[in-house]
C-alpha cells in the first residue's frame, strides 16, 4: 500500500476509534498493517496495535500513542493462598516466555481460573495500568468470575452483560457484550482473558470481542482446543504455550477417577411409530419432490421450500416435534429413572440437548432445570441448594456445560443422542469435566445414554 509519509519531523499519532486505529499517513515500515480509509485517514484492526508498535519502535518511527487508555489498578490485596501446583506456575511462566501472548490448554478442574487470578495479580503488582478485562462464554460463568475476583482482590469488580454496564479497571464480561461493546472501550484493556475460548472465537462476527480490542497481553483458556482453527486463535490471542492432558492430572491426583458407563437405549415398536408419525409431513414433501424428479442432491429442501413454502414450514415443524418427541419417549426416560434410583446418595448432573426435553425431565422427576431461560437469582437458588446438599440433583440444557464449579457433583448422566463416532467430542469432554472436580472421598461416574434415531422408511434425510 502506497500511503502518504508522516511530515518529516513530526510523530506518528495514533488514535482508536470503532474498534479501529487510524493515523493520518502512513510510514514505509508500518505500511502493511494499514489500509486506506474513505475519509483520507488509514486505518488498522485494534489487536495488531502491538505489532505496530513494537514495528515503530524497532524502524525508528516516532510515535504518539493517543489509543491506549489503560486504567490504573491496585491488585496489592490478594486474598488466596499462594500455593499453586507446579503445572500452574510452569503454565504462567511459559505465557510470559512467550510474550504475555498465548493459549493455556489444562483439563476442567485443573484450575485455570485460579491459575488466572494469579497471573492477575502478578501483573498488577509489576505494572500499575495493567487494566484487565476477563471474556467469558455465559452469564453463569461472568457472575462466578465476578465473584472470585471480588473475593481475590478485595475491591469491586465491573460487569458488563445480563443488562449491567459496570466498568472497573479489572472487569468481567460475556463474549456476547464484548462484541457489542468492544468497538468503544476496547482500548482501556492491557490484558484480556478469553475463557472457553474453543468455540467463542471465529472468524466471524464472534471474533470481533479480540480484533476490536488493542490489548497487548492476551490469554487464551480452554480445555478442547480444535486444531482446525489454531491458525486463527494463534494470530488474535497467541499460540498454545502450554498443555497438559486429563490423564496426566487424574494420574497426579488434581482431578478425580471417573467411570464411564454406556447405556444403550432402545426403543419400542410403538415409540418408533410414533416418531414417523409425527415427521410425516417432511416425509410427504420428500415423496412429492421425488415424484416430480426434484430430489437430486442434499439441497431439495431449499429448492421445494421456494416452490411449496406452506408444505416446507409444516414439515420443519413435524421435523421439530419429531425430535423433541424422540428425546423424551418412555424408554429412555426409563434408563434415566433406574439411574436417579441407583444413586440416592450422590449428587447427579443430567445434560440434555434441548430446553424442552429439561423442562420435560424437571416436572417429570422433580429436579431443577437450569437453562438460559431462568433468570440468576432462581438460578443461584438452585446452585446454592445442589452444593448444601438439599438438592441432589440439577438437569441442564448447555448452560452448566463450561466453567462452572461444582466440586460436590460425582455423577453425570448425559442423554447423548446419536453416537456418530468412537472419539469424544468436545461436548461430551466439557460435561465430563464437570465431575472431575476433586473432592475429598469422591468416585465419579459418567453415564451416556445412547440411543439411534430410526432410520428413514424410503423418506426425507432430513
Amino acid at each position: 500500500m502506497e500511503g502518504r509519509a508522516p511530515a518529516a519531523g513530526q510523530p506518528l499519532q495514533v488514535h482508536f476509534r470503532d474498534g479501529l486505529l487510524w493515523i493520518a499517513a502512513v510510514p514505509g515500515p508500518l505500511s502493511e498493517f494499514f489500509r486506506p480509509h474513505p475519509s483520507g485517514s488509514f486505518v488498522a484492526p485494534a489487536y495488531l496495535y502491538r505489532r505496530i508498535v513494537d514495528r515503530a519502535a524497532a524502524s525508528g518511527v516516532p510515535f504518539q500513542d493517543h489509543a491506549s487508555e489503560f486504567s490504573e489498578v491496585n491488585l496489592d490485596r490478594f486474598s488466596e493462598d499462594l500455593d499453586p501446583f507446579d503445572f500452574q506456575s510452569d503454565a504462567i511462566k511459559a505465557w510470559e516466555a512467550a510474550g504475555r501472548r498465548g493459549t493455556v490448554v489444562l483439563p476442567t478442574g485443573a484450575g485455570k481460573s485460579y491459575m488466572t487470578r494469579l497471573l492477575i495479580a502478578a501483573l498488577g503488582m509489576q505494572d500499575a495500568s495493567c487494566s484487565t478485562l476477563v471474556v467469558v462464554p455465559t452469564r453463569l460463568l461472568m457472575y462466578q468470575w465476578h465473584i472470585q475476583l471480588q473475593r481475590a482482590f478485595g475491591q469491586r469488580i465491573g460487569l458488563v452483560g445480563d443488562d449491567i454496564l459496570d466498568v472497573q479497571p479489572v472487569t468481567v464480561t460475556t463474549y456476547t457484550s464484548a462484541r457489542m461493546q468492544m468497538s468503544w472501550f476496547g482500548n482501556r484493556w492491557k490484558l484480556m482473558v478469553f475463557d472457553e475460548l474453543h468455540r467463542k472465537l471465529s472468524t466471524g462476527p464472534s471474533g470481533n470481542a479480540a480484533r476490536f480490542a488493542i490489548a497487548p497481553f492476551r490469554l487464551g483458556l480452554t480445555a478442547t482446543p480444535v486444531e482446525k482453527e489454531q491458525a486463527f486463535l494463534s494470530n488474535l490471542v497467541g499460540p498454545v504455550v502450554y498443555r497438559r492432558t486429563t490423564e496426566e492430572m487424574i494420574e497426579r491426583d488434581v482431578l478425580s477417577v471417573f467411570r464411564r458407563v454406556i447405556v444403550q437405549c432402545r426403543p419400542t415398536e410403538e415409540e418408533v411409530r410414533s416418531y414417523f408419525e409425527h415427521r410425516r409431513p417432511m416425509d410427504d414433501l420428500w415423496h412429492v419432490a421425488k415424484d416430480g424428479h426434484r430430489v437430486r442432491g442434499s439441497d431439495w429442501f431449499l429448492h421445494e421450500r421456494g416452490l411449496r413454502p406452506d408444505a416446507a414450514a409444516l414439515a420443519v415443524r413435524s421435523v421439530l416435534r419429531a425430535h423433541r418427541y424422540w428425546e423424551s419417549i418412555p424408554s429412555r426416560l426409563l434408563r434415566l429413572r433406574e439411574i436417579l434410583q441407583k444413586h440416592v446418595r450422590d449428587r447427579i448432573l443430567v445434560f440434555v440437548d434441548s430446553r424442552a426435553t429439561a423442562y420435560e425431565i424437571s416436572r417429570r422427576f422433580l429436579i431443577p432445570a437450569i437453562t438460559a431461560d431462568i433468570g440468576g437469582d432462581e438460578r443461584e437458588v438452585y446452585l446454592r441448594a445442589f452444593s448444601e446438599g438439599r438438592c441432589r440433583a440439577l438437569v441442564t440444557a448447555r448452560a452448566l456445560e463450561e466453567g462452572i464449579d461444582l466440586p460436590q457433583a460425582n455423577v453425570a448422566v448425559i442423554l447423548a443422542g446419536r453416537r456418530k463416532r468412537k472419539e469424544e467430542t468436545i461436548q461430551y469432554v466439557q460435561r465430563r469435566g464437570r465431575i472431575l472436580r476433586k473432592c475429598a472421598g469422591k468416585e465419579a461416574t459418567v453415564y451416556e445414554i445412547s440411543w439411534s434415531i430410526p432410520r428413514d422408511r424410503g423418506g426425507a434425510g432430513t
